[in-house]
């Protein structure tokens, strides 16, 4: 086993002694926030390189790297260099990690394995089975995909007898390549190296995907000014493709002088590089389509378990357990529901007999850590139970929280039967199903479960019917149906800014006629104070205010009217009243109503803006001032995410934040003060996140973070940024630098946030 350390403490510096002394272990980096401190440890443990530099992992291929803590600086480079966090193990857990072993393997039902397949599929394209071996290790675990194509390099590089060689990725949002994993190179030239699409060798073949061989390349005219490297003598490189699209370059080199690459060369490499294609492109659309039909079936399993509307929520959950260990290979499948108030968990078990629940603590053990911390997790070995029999499969336990609009408790399943290198993904699958239970227990738990779909349903709908809107009475119109729609009763009102700046207002009423004059005056006075003062006024915070004018008594009916916000002023208000027979049949304002007045007066206000036709700095792709995305390449990127996600049914995250005060900071330190602490935490921010991902400077002092296929971290990116904040050196250099707070949300889409003109509001919205 190969192993490196990153952001070793001086406290725990005798590791190297007892890694070194384990059976089986090579030491390969050891990182040190101070090198000459580790001076003599490093003597010690002779030929083990220092670095200050995490990526130089890439060429050193570690098995397993240790760290303090997920949170350390080191972990969160990995993760942006696309190292799976599967492979990182904490120093406190390091001795025992050493003495038990590492690659324990979880027995399988007999059926072919990715890996069968991966190998399958290089003996086709090679035919030779010399690295199969290697390929066989690096895909015993799910994180050892970043070792599978170093070995593909590998093989790429000796056929082809050149001297290095490197996989490139293509980065769609900036247009170029990036080296990814390489052979024969140097850190440095990893680290900085980007190419231009359609410049180069490795460029061409990225805009064309076409293979291409390039001999004497100094005396080539299309390559003596581009910046691969001047003393590369020959090269050649080869597409990879997913789904018909070129994700990437697979290039091989030699510096000899008089090295030439002949036809024979480069048909091999684009062999090697067109079945590797074609592996990743199998594998990925098998696990893709696999896990989703789990998804989908074990989402159904939990609705018929809850379809009979008479049963207590015990016996709906029994129900479901039973269903979802069916539906998820497990052995068993428990749920175990939080109660608060008396701090402990009743535990609901599948095929256990009805009143058959039991109670545990809440405040210790691994469920309740996942009830806590909002993660899930899974336990490949642990502790077998005493009827384990030899050859069965290892005993296994899958963690995860069930949240919704808070958190209701924990499912867990036994014994899951999954292959070692699917264990990441149906993590996070059973996390979703999780988060699809806790919802439907608070359909059960909540009256107003119904009305909250119904009203959902309708949001969805009318999102993408105001983004196409072109003119601004259209525009009002439509927001007037959409209202009316949400609230078919009472009074409805829109008033939205026309083109030359005067209110342009439609109302729909549904009531006696003798009452039509009062009702109106009363939500124009409501009207006019919100638009004035940019408050939203409901029934709990008109209690609080002075209002003058007619008013509808407590108990003589409910009015809410809330401002449609841009990004510079209040350009409109939409409002509610209903009489009093309105509330005695069913219809109301309570919050899931509220919310839902709010969300159409966010998609209002984007529908508006983009009516306006603003442009200028606001509209910018690009944030001048920190190079990040501006509002408008945010957005863009959102649309592009939510037709992916649509069609894969994928999740994302969006992290927003923003500093509170921001304003006060700025006029009290000055703009030069301010405008460092946006650029310094913008290059904090920046390096926090995944290559991947999309940040965005979105307002003064906001911020905000598009992440692909990802789940909810558990506000993990907020907790790292909120202890990089008092680090930033214009932070630091303040009389009190606890003044300068970040604050965040996070959301997930389509889960919490179930349409795009949601989270466009979301990120258009300052308040």
């Amino acid at each position: 086993m190969r192993l490196a350390f990153l952001d070793l403490p001086d406290d725990q510096v005798d590791l190297i002694s007892t890694a070194r002394q384990a059976p089986d272990v090579d030491l390969v980096l050891v990182v040190h926030a101070d090198p000459d401190a580790l001076a003599l440890k490093i003597a010690e443990v002779l030929q083990i390189p220092r670095s200050t530099e995490p990526l130089d992992l890439l060429q050193l291929k570690p098995d397993r790297v240790a760290l303090p803590s997920l949170d350390s600086p080191g972990a969160a480079a990995l993760l942006r260099a696309g190292i799976s966090p599967g492979i990182f193990t904490a120093l406190h857990d390091l001795p025992a990690v050493l003495s038990e072993g590492l690659l324990s393997s979880v027995a399988t039902n007999g059926e072919p394995t990715p890996i069968e397949e991966w190998e399958e599929g290089f003996e086709e394209a090679t035919g030779t089975g010399a690295t199969l071996g290697t390929i066989r290790e690096a895909l015993a675990l799910s994180e050892d995909r970043q070792r599978l194509f170093r070995e593909i390099l590998a093989l790429a590089v000796a056929e082809a007898g050149a001297d290095a060689g490197s996989i490139m990725v293509v980065d769609e949002e900036e247009g170029e390549l990036r080296i990814a994993f390489a052979d024969g190179l140097s850190p440095d030239t990893v680290r900085t190296t980007r190419q231009r699409i359609g410049e180069g060798v490795a460029g061409s073949v990225a805009r064309d995907g076409k293979p291409l061989i390039i001999n004497e390349r100094v005396s080539d005219p299309r390559y003596q000014d581009s910046r691969e490297r001047s003393r590369i003598a020959a090269a050649m490189s080869a597409p990879i493709l997913l789904d018909g699209r070129v994700i990437g370059v697979l290039n091989v080199s030699s510096d000899r002088p008089g090295k030439r690459f002949v036809e024979e060369d480069l048909t091999r490499l684009t062999e090697l590089g067109a079945q590797t294609s074609a592996i990743l492109d199998r594998v990925v659309r098998r696990s893709r389509s696999d896990l989703d039909a789990i998804e989908f079936r074990a989402r159904r399993a939990l609705e018929q378990a809850f379809q009979t509307s008479e049963a207590p929520l015990a016996e709906r959950l029994r129900a479901a357990t039973t269903r979802l260990a069916d539906q998820l290979t497990a052995g068993a499948a428990n749920v175990y529901l939080a109660d608060p108030a008396q701090r402990r968990f009743t535990v609901i078990s599948s095929g256990s007999a009805p009143g058959s629940e039991g109670t545990i603590p809440i405040a210790r053990g691994i469920v309740a850590r996942a009830h806590q911390e909002g993660e899930a997790f899974f336990l490949a070995t642990r502790v077998a139970p005493p009827d384990w029999r030899a050859g069965e499969s290892t005993p296994n336990l899958l963690v995860a929280p069930i949240i919704g609009a808070r958190a209701h408790g924990v499912l867990t399943l036994e014994c899951v039967t999954r292959i070692e290198t699917d264990l990441e993904a149906f993590t996070r699958l059973t996390s979703r199903v999780a988060g699809y239970l806790a919802r439907l227990i608070e359909s059960q738990r909540d009256d107003g479960g119904a009305r909250r779909s119904a009203l959902l349903a309708l949001l969805s709908d009318i999102a993408p019917r105001l983004m196409v809107v072109r003119e601004p009475e259209a525009l009002v119109v439509e927001t007037l149906g959409a209202v009316r729609g949400l609230f078919p009763h009472g009074l409805v009102a829109v008033r939205l800014l026309g083109r030359d700046d005067e209110l342009v207002l439609r109302t729909a009423y549904d009531g006696p006629d003798d009452e039509r004059a009062r009702v109106h005056e009363r939500e124009a006075s409501l009207a006019a104070k919100v638009i004035a003062e940019g408050l939203e006024l409901s029934p709990a915070t008109m209690e609080e205010i002075d209002l003058h004018g007619p008013s509808i008594e407590s108990g003589d009916g409910l009015a809410a009217v809330v401002p449609v916000r841009t990004s510079d002023r209040v350009a409109g208000s939409i409002g509610v009243v209903l009489r009093s027979e309105d509330v005695r049949d069913g219809a109301g304002l309570a919050p899931p109503e509220l919310e839902a007045l709010r969300k159409v007066a966010l998609y209002a206000s984007i529908a508006w803006e983009h009516v306006r036709g603003l442009g200028g700095a606001e509209r910018e792709t690009h944030d001048r001032l920190t190079g990040l995305l501006a509002g408008a390449g945010l957005e863009a990127r959102i649309e592009e995410e939510v037709k992916r996600a649509e069609r894969y049914h994928d999740r994302f995250l969006l992290t927003v934040c923003v500093f509170p005060q921001f304003t006060r900071l700025a006029s009290q330190h000055g703009p030069a003060w301010s405008e460092r602490l946006l650029r310094e935490f913008a290059v904090a921010l920046s390096r926090n996140v995944r290559e991947v991902d999309a940040v965005a400077r979105i307002g003064d002092g906001r911020f905000a973070v598009l992440s692909p296929e990802t789940d909810k971290d558990s506000g993990a990116l907020l907790r790292r940024l909120d202890l990089l904040v008092p680090r930033l050196e214009c932070v630091r250099t303040l009389p009190d630098p606890s003044d300068v707070r970040l604050e965040g949300r996070q959301f997930t889409y389509p889960d919490e946030i179930p349409t795009g003109g949601e989270l466009l509001a979301l990120i258009r919205d300052d308040h």
